[in-house]
């Protein structure tokens, strides 16, 4: 826990979660415009990523035979093994930098907070989870069966739920922080007669 504290604080500057939003939101730009819409057009649905609330053996099997050898190409690379790698990383980094902050300027210092700094990293790694199972999936290395469907689509529900709860917990620590230093302000500034 003092590691991803260490990490957290050198990475929680105005200046560095700035670098990180733009450079995460970039890389979930050139997913969504570029390799996202060529997949979702082949297989005739949202690619597995983007079930967000998890799929069923029908839709999978859909999926996996709507493929052809190129849109699985795409897929593997640069989707899965190249954006769908920094991505992850880069948006915990980013969630959980940004929680530190919030933390840090509200003053918040209990375990819970503690426990809340690991969530974006939970979501990274249901996230390289899910892809795992994608790739054995999508390369028809496993057979497309209920245990293997099951399991990708619990790391996609997983992953969805976690980086969720990082954005709720960051806007209600904000919109707290915001209350704060304006019931202060108001403290501190004299009243006029």
């Amino acid at each position: 826990m003092s590691l991803l504290n260490s990490v957290l604080q050198r990475t929680s500057s105005i200046k560095s979660l700035f670098v990180l939003f733009i450079v995460s939101h970039l890389v979930l730009l050139a997913m969504l415009v570029f390799t996202f819409p060529v997949i979702n057009n082949q297989i005739e649905t949202k690619a597995f990523d983007l079930q967000t609330f998890g799929y069923s053996m029908a839709t999978a099997e859909s999926i996996v035979n709507n493929l052809d050898e190129q849109t699985t190409g795409l897929y593997l690379f640069p989707q899965l093994t190249l954006l769908d790698l920094f991505y992850p990383f880069l948006l915990a980094l980013f969630l959980g930098s940004l929680l530190f902050r919030l933390f840090k300027i509200s003053d918040v210092k209990n375990k819970v907070a503690s426990i809340v700094l690991v969530i974006p990293f939970l979501a990274m790694l249901f996230d390289y989870l899910e892809n795992i199972c994608i790739i054995l999936l999508i390369t028809r290395s496993v057979e497309v069966s209920e245990t293997i469907v099951l399991l990708a689509s619990t790391f996609t529900v997983l992953k969805g739920v976690l980086t969720s709860i990082a954005w709720v917990t960051i806007v209600v620590y904000a919109i707290n922080w915001l209350m704060l230093k304006i019931k202060k302000k108001s403290v501190t500034q004299p009243k006029k007669i």
